[in-house]
C-alpha cells in the first residue's frame, strides 16, 4: 500500500476550477486508471468544507501485470492549488486502502 501527498503542485488556472474535473481528467496519479482497458470509478462526489471544495473518489483498475489496482483519491482545493491526497493497494485491500485514505484526509488539511 502506498500513501501519495502531492502539495499544491497543479494549478486551477491551468487545469480546471473543477475538483472533480481535475481529478477525473487530469489528476497524473489517475493515468493509469484513465489509460486502463477494464476501469471503475465510485463515489465520485463534491464535497465543501467551509470555503474549501474538494473532490473525493475509488478508483479501480487492472494494471498491466494483470493486477487489480484500488485506489482512493481526494483532490483540495487551497488558493487556486491542487493538494492530493492518495492511497493506493491491491483491489483484496480496498478496506484497509478506505481506512488509510480516511485517517490521513481527516488529519491532513491544507491552508492557504
Amino acid at each position: 500500500m502506498n500513501l501519495v501527498l502531492v502539495p499544491g503542485r497543479d494549478t486551477a488556472a491551468r487545469f480546471s476550477s473543477s475538483p472533480l474535473t481535475h481529478q477525473k481528467n487530469h489528476e497524473p496519479e489517475l493515468a493509469a486508471f484513465r489509460g486502463s482497458s477494464w476501469a471503475s470509478a465510485t463515489g465520485i462526489r463534491l464535497v465543501e468544507t467551509g470555503r474549501t471544495p474538494f473532490a473525493t473518489g475509488s478508483f479501480t483498475w487492472i494494471d498491466d501485470q494483470g493486477r487489480e489496482v484500488f485506489v482512493r483519491s481526494a483532490a483540495v482545493l487551497v488558493a487556486g492549488r491542487y493538494h492530493l491526497v492518495i492511497v493506493i493497494g491491491p483491489e483484496a485491500r480496498r478496506d484497509q486502502v478506505q481506512a488509510r485514505h480516511a485517517h490521513v484526509l481527516a488529519t491532513c488539511r491544507p491552508t492557504a
